[in-house]
């Protein structure tokens, strides 16, 4: 099996690793393609081989793994050509890389242990890791790279599971800023741009090059995915070119948002064979809902969409494309037409997520005669997990991968199941399906209104690869070693280094330093304090403060956090609308008073302060 890739002719060069590839063969071991939402991989058992024609000239054997153990039990060894190579393999998927001998001929690859049959009772197969994107090729710089990589994923992983808190590794995930400006003017109607803008300040124009990746030295070449945080566009970059080819030659898999609405021929051709996965931000099936929320661009971003997934081959090929929607209010009723939407352009996923909550949504729009005010678009919980299970249940039908970030989980496990099942029912309520059609091969017919069929009948059958899994009660199953981990493991896997400033996650609600010390930043105090309070079962300040992030936020909505943590929780959504209600008066004279006692204490206890600060007022 090889990686699906759609090679530009000239708006790239085509690296060395795939230029050099060889043809590899599974053997005994492995079984048959399958495909999991985005991934074509093969299950292996305990013990597989890999068959290839020798070479005299040494060459490097890579391939990206799976392993579902979250404590790095599991272990994989490779038998090359007499060489011996030993890995512990870390939790979900990441590459590795096995140096093949002259005249080596096939690898034979150990697992220490099985994936736990119970996970999958109604399956006879023994089941150990997954594999995918296996590549045979003579890119030295590449092998290197990537045994770096998985040495820091390692050690990191073994750093979270000890609850250390000032760490030897460095974050296998960078949040990086390409761009600060956008081409969507006035900007998208949930986009707090000018609050950002400000934050940016005059970083708002700092240059991101190939330059800045080597003076991030080991916190670039560790990483194994970065994700683009920007507030702006990233197709209106100069160098973007150079710095795809940076990420992809270093085997880094890059996550990029953008609005569509300048995926030109040129720029397609720059995406194509790229690792990467492209999340488009639409939120909206029909061009007059897409007018409130931005402009009048739908109709050009479909035409782009369409263009580029007929570039690249399809689903599966590179770049994988990820359609985004948000439900809100000016956009719910449209979630089914949004899946169909999806279907019919083919895309590699659809992205279900909630818009963030904040205790400061100051947001207020009038676009395409629609009042967009952020705090009333925001969706209560039992609204969003029904939205959740029919948007689920319609992908279901109609073949279209699905990732839902509105995970609630935690104590609010039994009612997000009851909740979601109801949105899951409301589809065979209200819909009827097609027999799948034969140019679509999986992809079902489009969903009919039930009324628009004259004798609805029983739903089809479905493939047994979109049914639900068996139910299976946590009790009954072996341990995967997940019970080790914090509640958040961000704050050792994860460093945003923004033009806004340096986060501990992608929730963080203010910054923890500059973009400049973001090295210090990594083992400040700050970090060492919030990671030390979730190894201890406790959220720290920082992370109460951040009001957007999901895990605090069910945590609350389920009564899982502690009396006083839940008490200030309330007390700061008080307070916030208090103060929308007093125009931001009530933080502006909060401020005050705290500057007066400040001023107070240090007069009190700081020789000298008090008549250096009367000489300033007289002199003014």
């Amino acid at each position: 099996m090889r990686l699906r890739l759609a090679l530009p002719t000239a708006a790239h060069e085509v690296p060395l690793h795939v230029r050099t590839s060889a043809p590899l063969a599974f053997g005994p071991g492995f079984h048959e393609v399958e495909r999991d939402a985005l991934d074509e991989f093969r299950w292996m058992r305990s013990s597989a081989r890999l068959g290839f024609a020798p070479s005299e000239a040494a060459r490097f054997l890579e391939l990206w793994a799976l392993s579902e153990f979250e404590d790095l039990s599991q272990e994989l060894e490779v038998v090359c050509g007499g060489v011996v190579t030993r890995f512990q393999l870390v939790a979900g998927w990441g590459p590795l890389s096995i140096a093949v001998p002259g005249g080596a001929s096939g690898a034979v690859l150990e697992v220490n242990k099985p994936f736990p049959r119970a996970y999958y009772p109604g399956d006879t197969r023994e089941l150990a890791i997954r594999v995918r994107g296996a590549l045979l090729h003579a890119d030295a710089a590449r092998h290197a790279h990537i045994a770096r990589q998985h040495g820091n994923a390692v050690r990191n992983t073994r750093e979270m599971l000890d609850g250390r808190a000032v760490l030897e590794s460095t974050p296998p995930t960078l949040g990086i800023d390409l761009y600060g400006k956008c081409n969507v003017k006035p900007p998208c109607v949930y986009c707090d741009w000018d609050h950002n803008k400000e934050l940016e300040g005059a970083r708002v124009d700092a240059p991101f090059t190939v330059d800045t990746l080597k003076e991030w030295g080991a916190f670039f070449d560790n990483s194994l995915s970065l994700i683009n945080c920007s507030i702006g566009e990233p197709f209106m970059m100069k160098n973007v070119d150079e710095l795809l080819d940076a990420f992809g030659n270093a085997a880094k898999v890059l996550e990029m948002t953008t609005n569509g609405q300048i995926l030109t021929d040129r720029n397609i051709q720059r995406l194509l064979g790229r690792p990467i996965d492209l999340y488009v931000s639409l939120d909206a099936a029909t061009p007059d809902t897409y007018a409130k929320l931005r402009n009048q661009r739908f109709d050009a971003i479909l035409e782009n969409l369409r263009r580029l997934i007929e570039a690249k081959g399809g689903p599966g090929a590179l770049p994988r494309v990820h359609l985004v929607f948000m439900p809100m209010r000016v956009n719910v009723h449209e979630a089914d037409a949004f899946v169909r939407l999806c279907a019919d352009l083919r895309v590699d996923r659809l992205v279900l997520r909630p818009l963030n909550y904040s205790d400061d949504p100051i947001l207020d729009w009038e676009r395409a005669g629609y009042r967009f005010k952020y705090e009333e678009e925001l969706l209560p919980f039992e609204e969003l997990v029904r939205v959740s299970g029919r948007v689920a249940a319609l992908c279901e039908r109609l073949g279209v991968a699905l990732s839902d970030q509105m995970n609630f989980g935690g104590s609010l496990g039994e009612q997000f199941d009851v909740l979601f099942e109801e949105g899951r029912r409301s589809v065979e309520a209200e819909y009827v399906f097609a027999a799948p059609a034969p140019a679509q091969g999986a992809l079902l017919a489009a969903a009919l209104p039930a009324e628009a069929v004259p004798a609805p009948a029983a739903l089809p059958a479905v493939a047994p690869e979109m049914l639900p899994a068996v139910p299976i009660t946590p009790a009954e199953l072996p341990s995967l070693g997940g019970e080790r981990k914090p509640a958040c493991t961000e704050p050792w896997k994860s460093l945003y280094i923004l033009r806004r400033g340096v986060f501990p996650c992608c929730y963080g609600g203010r910054p923890i330093d500059t973009m400049e010390n973001y090295r210090e930043a990594w083992n400040s105090r700050a970090v060492q304090h919030i990671r030390a309070e979730l190894a201890a079962g406790r959220f720290p300040a920082y992370c109460l403060r951040s009001t957007s992030c999901p895990i605090v936020r069910r945590s609350h909505q389920g009564d899982a956090l502690p009396p006083a943590q839940a008490a200030y929780m309330r007390a700061r959504r008080i307070w916030a609308r208090f103060n929308r209600l007093t125009d931001d008066r009530a933080v502006k004279m909060y401020a005050a008073v705290k500057r007066t006692g400040v001023r107070a204490r240090r007069a009190l206890t700081e020789r000298g302060y008090a008549s250096s600060r009367l000489r300033r007022l007289l002199r003014r």
